[in-house]
């Protein structure tokens, strides 16, 4: 590891800080100077526990003095200084012990909060992953909060079961790093798996965050005594570094590069600082807004909430929005994305067994996000059997996101995963069961991903905006299961992934088109129209060779020859198309009429629409899926004949 001028200069205060810590504990709080070595250990195990994985999350790229593991002995150091210097504020605290972990955890995660952004962008460690947070995964400050407030627990615990001599505050000190340790590990395997499984929300950390401090500001909670002074030491740790926070966001680029951090980190660092000065209000200016009687306390409640939820809606606005993202990144945004909220991984596809049975299949996930109001995840899957005029589906519906992963989606659903689908940009596989027929497939691509719009962000006229891109072309192999029975089945799929700020366009509804032609062309046409609004019209060709090109509205025509009314639902819908496609003329006809969608779960009207498989007569033959989603009870309404 090299060493930058900057990231000497910071080290070299750091270990100076380190020797001025070091030594007032010595002389002012003996008691608590054991901790700083034993924090320095314990710092270095939790670094070196992440930076030696095989997989490691994050890895440091400077060094002034390397430990084993490369991990910086100035980060160490830090571990030491923040752990005293939390815990030298809180014995000024009158808390009761069961919040004295909390607002450790609060009074340190704070600090990161502010420092590990501006480290980041300097590239002084590097995320393997970067996260929500400015790069920073929300998993990091739910580590710093847990380490801290497991090491601050543990201690009590242990100075309480002893004296007050020097041989148990240093055997107190010493064991709690096991116990802390032990404490996190445990934790954090608990948090990841919750998280995995989309059962806890990082994105509301930041929320939980601001209560907790709301809470630590409130004088019944939190009281320190008359006489208590500011112990510039003890406040020194934080001070160094929000101050070289600050010195790294506007003495260079990054209050340019990230304007919103020349916002969040001054407030953090304000709320932080607020923090480890509460004991000393008195001292600082704030024993009018905290203390006193009558007026002097109303003011003071008035003003922690509002100064709670002005920061709290402050951050919630500046942290990284549910917005554009483009363009497009593979094999990245294969991945569920938590910025988007709206998306879904759609597959259609035609197999044929071995004796000549054709079969049509859909399986697809939907993810809704909607912050608070609606989380949830809607799976699809149906099957036309065409020799016997059959179409089964079914649905299954979960109230929460899908996990996050790394360039890949795996995604489940229905009880014990009935329905599964992994993928990774090129090999997808998919399970899925649904009234007697089981389907188990591989996919993979034969063609370059079709990126529609030119794989960039497209604005809907109506409002709302989509990415989308497709796998026009997977040779497709497998086994279909039809009561009982196996079949080898070959054939094709057409994969969708699309995502974006889409619920206006859900309800306005449209016709879409999947064709492939036997001379090894995919076309894909959609026709949006609802009641109220104009008509937006797109498409794409992508030729034998893998090259896709846009087809504006103007370039197509879609004629409806027919209509199908379902029995089930009393709702209309085309049934036969003539598609003109430049120069060229197709009629699509379905290979079974009946192949309607109908919501089963009770708990909201819809989706009911239709989507099948297709016959394709023209020039070229071939066959297609069809999707008419807004002709039954939607929002906006139906189209026009």
């Amino acid at each position: 590891m090299h060493a930058s001028t900057g990231f000497i200069v910071l080290q070299a205060l750091n270990y100076l800080l380190t020797v001025g810590v070091l030594v007032h504990a010595w002389r002012r709080q003996r008691d608590l100077f054991w901790v700083i070595p034993a924090a320095i250990v314990f710092g270095f195990v939790i670094e070196y526990s992440q930076v030696s994985k095989a997989v490691p999350p994050y890895h440091y790229t400077e060094a002034l003095v390397p430990l084993p593991g490369m991990v910086p002995l100035g980060v160490v150091l830090s571990w030491g200084t923040i752990i005293y210097a939390v815990l030298a504020t809180l014995r000024l605290m009158q808390v009761s012990r069961w919040s004295r972990p909390v607002i450790a955890g609060l009074l340190a995660t704070a600090i990161d909060f502010v420092s590990d952004p501006a480290f980041v962008s300097l590239d002084f460690w590097i995320w393997a992953e970067p996260g929500a947070w400015f790069g920073i995964p929300w998993t990091n400050y739910v580590g710093w909060f847990v380490i801290v407030a497991a090491y601050t627990l543990w201690h009590d615990v242990l100075l309480r079961l002893g004296s007050a001599r020097t041989a148990i505050q240093i055997l107190a000190a010493w064991l709690t790093v096991p116990l802390a340790f032990g404490t996190f590990v445990g934790v954090m395997l608990c948090y990841l798996w919750l998280e995995a499984r989309a059962i806890v929300d990082p994105d509301m950390l930041v929320v939980i965050f601001f209560g907790l401090w709301l809470a630590l500001s409130i004088r019944p909670l939190v009281r320190a005594p008359a006489n208590c002074t500011l112990d510039s030491m003890v406040l020194a740790p934080a001070l160094f570094l929000y101050a070289a926070s600050m010195v790294i966001l506007f003495g260079g680029n990054l209050h340019r590069q990230t304007p919103e951090l020349g916002i969040v980190l001054p407030v953090f660092s304000i709320l932080g600082l607020t923090g480890f000065l509460w004991p000393a209000r008195s001292r600082v200016g704030l024993h009018s807004l905290s203390g006193g009687a009558g007026a002097g306390r109303k003011r003071h409640m008035v003003l922690a909430l509002a100064m709670a939820a002005a920061a709290g809606f402050g951050l919630a606005a500046l942290r990284p929005n549910q917005s554009l993202i483009g363009p497009v990144n593979l094999p990245n945004d294969d991945a569920f994305l938590p910025s988007q909220d709206v998306q879904w991984w759609y597959w259609t596809g035609h197999l044929e067994t071995e004796e000549g049975r054709k079969f049509g299949f859909e399986v697809v996930f939907f993810s809704f996000d909607s912050f608070l109001v609606m989380r949830d995840q809607l799976t699809q899957v149906a099957v036309t059997d065409v020799q016997n005029d059959r179409f089964e589906f079914a649905e299954h519906l979960k109230f929460h996101l899908p996990a996050q992963s790394s360039n890949r989606f795996e995604l489940t659903a229905g009880p014990g995963d009935i329905v599964r689908a992994v993928g990774d940009n090129q090999t997808d596989r998919i399970h899925s069961e649904v009234n007697g027929y089981v389907l188990d497939l591989e996919m993979e691509a034969t063609k370059p991903v079709a990126m529609h719009y030119g794989g960039d962000a497209h604005p809907y006229r109506f409002g709302g905006y989509t990415y989308y891109y497709s796998r026009v072309k997977m040779a497709t192999k497998g086994t279909i299961t039809v009561d009982g029975q196996t079949y080898h089945v070959t054939g094709t799929s057409w994969f969708d992934r699309q995502y974006g700020e889409l619920y206006q366009a859900i309800v306005k509804g449209w016709q879409w088109f999947a064709i492939e032609l036997d001379d090894d062309r995919q076309i894909m046409l959609y026709d949006i129209l609802g009641k109220t609004n104009a008509v937006e019209r797109a498409g794409s060709i992508t030729d034998a060779e893998g090259n896709t090109r846009p087809i504006a509205g103007h370039q197509f025509s879609v004629e409806v020859l027919g209509q199908w009314k379902s029995p089930h639902t009393g709702c209309t819908y085309p049934s036969g198309w003539r598609v003109h496609v430049e120069d060229e003329v197709f009629e699509v006809q379905p290979m079974v009429k009946d192949q309607e969608l109908r919501a089963s779960h009770g708990f909201w009207p819809g989706p009911e629409y239709w989507e099948g498989a297709a016959t394709v007569d023209g020039q070229v033959d071939g066959k297609a899926y069809v999707e008419l989603n807004g002709f039954c009870r939607g929002v906006e309404g139906s189209f026009a004949p």
